[in-house]
């Protein structure tokens, strides 16, 4: 095999470098004893710039199976394609491989023979996947989603589920973790509120760490063990409006205070490396260009020795959002000078790897900066030990997803997640010898898992099986939804769809999205059910910038009220008969419209979808009205208790889900007002990704409990928690508001912002570290030590008492507040905490060590210190604490 004559790093031609496959085996990269340094110099020195810029791209999985992804995300029976390999790869070699599918390991160990056979050096492939709580393909333990993870303040469990999803990857021969999200979520109209630890920099620091340490283990070079990647570098979750990818306004002082702790966390007690670069502007300069960020702060002054992957198009979005690119390789160019290292479907593989070779050449991009991303890629390569072990056992797996072990760890994790919220007159716990339990809404029948979620176990226990499995035999469980479908539906039953030419809707596929030129495919498609984020809708289509026109006819064989729907992400249009019904895209129109459908009738069916950038499911969807809101409240009134399951179902919480206010569905507080006007009691159980607005239902509810996306089994944890057989002690990662109009509302707020509306006063619904339980805790005895010095290290004590009947857990947290500062510092914040166990009328003394950390500020000159003066610490069950006391540093 020739290669082209292009120089390398050192100016020598590719083709003087040309050896055996056996000399190169015995190069020096392969030799494990020598420094890693060594290695990775060695092998820069050996490689062209198309090895190298191929070191920098992320394919998709998609391209190296034997089949196209379309209906079904995969295939079990999928084989390594090692023609269309060899087609789009030669023997180059490839930086990284997402999207994967079988979740098996045997093509990831196909690959890697193959890369180790037939390309030239030799150099292994990175494999990555989404894995916030759960590795996110089937048939991996499903933990609750990470708002939920958070919600545990228990740092010692978090570290076991990171144990637990580091292992079922690994078996799988996955290597990177996109994941998990270090954003401090400040703006919960933020769909992806629900992948975050909340809104407190300290709290997502402690839990993310957890997360991290169980993932990468002493070593990433193991069979065992993934290499974690924090997201979105940086201040993503405080976008304006709450709209995902929308512009940051915060100055470099919040930065630094609030929105970079976690990810400095992460590199200097993790020694990660991968993070993923945010889609945002700060102040005008997007981060994926923002050499400050990604190189000054990043490298310089943490000493971060990882790679920096683009989110999905964030480089893209340089050109066609931010407009700040003039084209492709400007785009390119600026971001691997800023310190960004690989792309995530971006560009077009060869317009991506020539913008980096004719970079070069024309002088425009450095081969220095090349070299410095290559070196990077490879650093991650050699700590996980692939140049060693590219492979993975093949029947580990089985022996390590989904079992017993794990289980019980997700268990734990559903029971400790759960928040109770209110429990007036002890309304919690339930009995179990009820004659009739009524157990309603749209979320009771389904177990929540969130987004980027595994499909688990595959019997996942929804609340419904839950109650029902631990009530008593006397007891008879009602079901009733009571609300209708909401956005979550299945496509178009493929034999309700034709066209003049048979069964199925005609297809025409354009390479651009103005669909005027003829289209480059024409073919029949069963129904509109595609995931094109990692896949291509056909060979020869652009990665973006593409459409799709579907047209036929619609023809039901039942007669039914139910919705029609689309997902909100890119642009898609449906008409009925002629009239747009639903768009993503025309301002004011539907995502999600109610429709009778009347047997027999046909109605003419025109669908267009246009693929600007990133990727989305493309789906119309269907689904049959099923909440018949008089048979939910007589079920309630024939019952002894009402639980009823509300919240955020699929469809309006999540990436790409913002919402512009963050009350229950309409149906769903009709369905609420409803069965409480019966007067049977109710239990009201929230399934959802971000807080929520439940003024009324805090109000007029004895019982409100929040589980977030509890995943496969929740519905487990929660019966217990209801029954009494387990004591909640969940607190609140996030600050619950009162209306949309508070927001942004937060509990470490400056003092500035204590001002009362006309028509509302400023306070929350329920704070930031809210919880109840189902005993009582007593704290005294607040003890700071010394009271004054000159020193920056105190040790702060507490005594707490279990004061109640009943063993439970307490999250003892510690706030801190600066009296008097050179800069505006907030009411408080949060320091320390600690989740204790103590049986009734245990009694246990607390300690808390309070150092430079803790008492530091970032001063007006952007500098970190402590300044002398008083300091209020308050230490209790939530952020409301008012057991406090004082103590001073002197200079």
């Amino acid at each position: 095999m020739t290669l082209i004559n292009t120089p390398t790093a050192n100016g020598v031609l590719a083709a003087d470098l040309l050896t055996t496959r056996s000399e190169t085996a015995k190069a020096p990269y392969w030799n494990r004893a020598l420094p890693e340094s060594e290695r990775i110099a060695d092998l820069l020195g050996r490689m062209t710039l198309l090895e190298k810029a191929r070191q920098l791209d992320l394919y998709m999985g998609e391209h190296f199976v034997d089949r196209m992804r379309n209906h079904t995300m995969m295939a079990l029976d999928a084989r390594f394609d090692e023609a269309s390999a060899e087609a789009l790869l030669g023997d180059a070699g490839v930086g990284a491989i997402h999207d994967l599918y079988p979740p098996t390991s045997e093509v990831p160990n196909a690959v890697q023979d193959w890369l180790r056979r037939t390309s030239r050096l030799g150099i292994p492939a990175l494999f990555a996947e989404e894995a916030l709580h759960g590795l996110c393909t089937p048939g991996n333990t499903a933990f609750p989603q990470s708002i939920g993870l958070a919600s545990t303040w228990n740092p010692a469990l978090i570290e076991k589920v990171g144990a637990v999803v580091g292992a079922e990857m690994r078996s799988a021969n996955i290597h990177f973790a996109f994941g998990p999200v270090f954003d401090v979520a400040r703006d919960p109209r933020w769909g992806r509120t629900e992948e975050t630890y909340g809104e407190d920099a300290h709290l997502v620091a402690r839990i993310g760490v957890a997360f991290i340490q169980g993932m990468q283990g002493e070593t990433l070079a193991s069979d065992h063990t993934a290499a974690a990647e924090p997201k979105h570098f940086a201040g993503h979750g405080a976008p304006e409006g709450g709209r995902n990818t929308a512009p940051l306004h915060a100055g470099p002082r919040e930065m630094a205070e609030t929105m970079l702790p976690p990810f400095e966390a992460a590199i200097r007690e993790c020694g990660v490396l991968g993070i993923m670069c945010a889609y945002h502007e700060i102040d005008g300069v997007p981060c994926a260009a923002n050499g400050d960020l990604l190189t000054g702060i990043l490298r310089d002054q943490w000493g971060f020795e990882g790679m920096v992957l683009s989110d999905l198009g964030a480089i893209r979005l340089l050109l066609e959002r931010h407009r700040v690119a003039a084209d492709p390789a400007d785009a390119v160019r600026q971001a691997l000078t800023a310190g960004m290292d690989m792309q995530y479907y971006d560009f077009d593989h060869k317009v991506f790897e020539d913008a980096i070779i004719d970079g070069v050449e024309s002088g425009k991009l450095t081969i220095e900066v090349v070299d410095q991303a290559v070196s990077r890629v490879l650093r991650l390569k050699f700590r996980l030990g692939l140049f060693e072990n590219p492979k993975i056992d093949t029947t580990l797996a089985a022996r390590v997803k989904l079992s017993a072990e794990h289980r019980a760890v997700n268990l734990q994790a559903a029971r400790e997640s759960i928040c109770l919220l209110k429990n007036d007159g002890a309304a919690l716990p339930l009995r179990k010898d009820f004659a009739r339990i009524a157990v309603l809404g749209p979320n009771a029948s389904q177990a929540r898992s969130g987004d980027y979620s595994s499909s688990g176990a595959g019997d996942a226990i929804s609340l419904l099986k839950g109650v029902q499995s631990a009530v008593s035999p006397a007891t008879e469980v009602l079901f009733a939804d009571g609300t209708g479908a909401s956005v979550s539906a299945s496509a178009l039953p493929e034999h309700w769809l034709s066209h003049e030419g048979g069964a199925g809707l005609r297809a025409e596929l354009f390479a651009s999205v103005d669909m005027e030129a003829d289209p480059l495919v024409r073919r029949v498609d069963s129904t509109i059910d595609f995931n094109w984020v990692a896949a291509l809708p056909a060979a020869g289509m652009p990665v973006d910038g593409f459409s799709v026109r579907w047209s036929g006819t619609l023809a039901p064989d039942i007669t039914a009220d139910g919705f029609l729907s689309i997902p909100p992400q890119d642009i898609m249009h449906v008409w009925l008969d002629g009239d747009l019904v639903l768009s993503s895209w025309e301002p004011g129109a539907p995502l999600q419209k109610p429709i009778s459908l009347v047997a027999g009738r046909s109605y003419a069916l025109t669908v267009e979808y246009r693929k600007m950038s990133g990727g989305a499911s493309v789906r119309v969807g269907w689904a049959a009205k099923s909440g018949d809101l008089e048979a939910a409240v007589a079920l309630a009134r024939s019952a002894d208790v009402a639980i009823i399951a509300l919240g955020e179902p699929p469809g309006i919480s999540g990436e790409g889900m913002d919402r512009s206010n963050i009350d229950l569905p309409k149906d769903q507080m009709q369905l609420l007002k409803a069965v409480h006007a019966t007067g049977t009691p109710v239990v009201v159980v929230l399934m959802n990704g971000r807080p929520l607005t439940i003024n009324w239902a805090a109000e007029h509810i004895p019982a409100i409990v929040e589980a977030w996306y509890p995943a496969e089994v929740g519905g487990e944890a929660l019966a217990e928690v209801l029954f009494g057989d387990y004591n909640p002690a969940g607190r609140l990662p996030v600050t619950f508001p009162k209306s949309i109009g508070q927001l942004p509302l937060t509990y470490d707020h400056k003092h500035s912002t204590e001002a009362r509306y006309v028509d509302l006063d400023w306070r929350p619904l329920f704070p930031f570290g809210h919880g109840l339980s189902y005993t009582q805790f007593e704290y005294s005895n607040l003890e700071v030590q010394p009271v004054e010095s000159v020193a920056t290290k105190f040790t702060v004590s507490v005594t707490v008492t279990n004061t109640g009947e009943r063993d439970g857990d307490e999250v003892v947290q510690l706030y801190l507040r600066d009296v008097v500062a050179s800069v505006t510092t907030p009411v408080r914040l949060l320091k320390a905490f600690e989740r204790i166990h103590l049986k009734a009328g245990e009694q246990m003394r607390l300690s808390f060590s309070l150092g430079h950390r803790e008492l530091s500020l970032i001063d007006r000159n952007l500098n970190r210190v402590v300044e002398p003066g008083a300091f209020e610490v308050y230490v209790g069950g939530s952020s409301d604490a008012t057991l406090t006391a004082e103590f001073r540093i002197v200079e």
